[in-house]
């Protein structure tokens, strides 16, 4: 809910409920699948009302499928998903293997397939406006040996939070919050984001708490950096979980983040990713 555009009053009673209803628990976050490729009706409506309450939840594949990548597109298309994202990485559907990539080439410098911690984030937070990325699907192939823990936070949380200790807002939501500089080696232009912003109502976050690559505007450098502060504090509110295989997770691209990672010398952490342009749809 935008709090600069409704009155106190609705914004408080949205905020409270949505405070209210959090919780950190696996148990209250995850839905079993009994068949990926035929999801039943209770199967999405624990979903979809899971997604609408905390903007996140974790499902685990009961049993085994012959084509796992092909199941794990249909699940996602049974659910909301679609119209992914596609790049080098990915294969025509836009489904992603996220695994460590040794050598990788310049013009990679976003794709995080490393096993060094990744730091707090939403995905795409690099792209422009005609490119959002409103929602992504992880699905656990095979984890690491040590390491490798996820953790979310919800971005409405984030919004709240910080609108219960300061009064600048505007500053997060202005165009050109931050920039991404032009990368010649991509062809790439420079872009201009908003950190907060409200699509068909619905609140959108683009963040990273990377200094590499981002420019952030002096009009809104020390609201940043208090919304920095209050995403690392407030871990009352982050959801912390490493996933064993056959587990996922579909998200409202909320802000995550990654432990560090190692690998045994034959058994790689493999992840597949879907990457969707609709939001989650409750």
């Amino acid at each position: 809910m935008n709090i600069l555009e409704n009155t106190r009053t609705n914004y408080k009673r949205w905020a409270d409920k949505k405070l209210q209803g959090f919780s950190n628990k696996l148990d209250d976050l995850i839905v079993e699948i009994n068949n990926p490729n035929s999801v039943s009706k209770s199967e999405k409506n624990i979903i979809l009302k899971t997604i609408k309450q905390h903007n996140i939840v974790f499902f685990q594949i009961n049993k085994g499928t012959i084509n796992l990548k092909s199941s794990i597109k249909t699940l996602a298309s049974q659910v909301g998903l679609g119209n992914y994202e596609v790049d080098s990485k990915s294969d025509n559907d836009g489904l992603t293997e996220i695994r460590i990539h040794n050598s990788m080439k310049p013009s990679a410098e976003y794709i995080p397939y490393t096993d060094k911690q990744l730091n707090w984030h939403t995905d795409g937070y690099y792209n422009n406006e005609n490119n959002l990325i409103l929602s992504w699907l992880l699905f656990c192939k095979s984890q690491s040996e040590n390491g490798g823990m996820n953790k979310y936070m919800d971005h409405e949380i984030a919004y709240i939070l910080f609108n219960k200790s300061f009064d600048n807002i505007g500053d997060l939501m202005l165009h050109n919050a931050y920039r991404i500089p032009e990368n010649e080696l991509t062809g790439r232009k420079a872009i201009d984001n908003a950190i907060f912003s409200f699509i068909k109502n619905k609140l959108y976050m683009k963040f990273s708490m990377r200094e590499k690559n981002i420019i952030w505007n002096d009009k809104s450098k020390e609201a940043t950096n208090n919304l920095k502060d209050i995403i690392n504090s407030s871990k009352k509110y982050h959801i912390s979980h490493k996933f064993s295989e056959g587990q996922g997770v579909i998200t409202n691209n909320i802000i995550h983040m990654r432990t560090s990672f190692t690998n045994l010398e034959k058994k790689n952490r493999l992840l597949y990713r879907l990457r969707s342009k609709k939001r989650m749809e409750t």
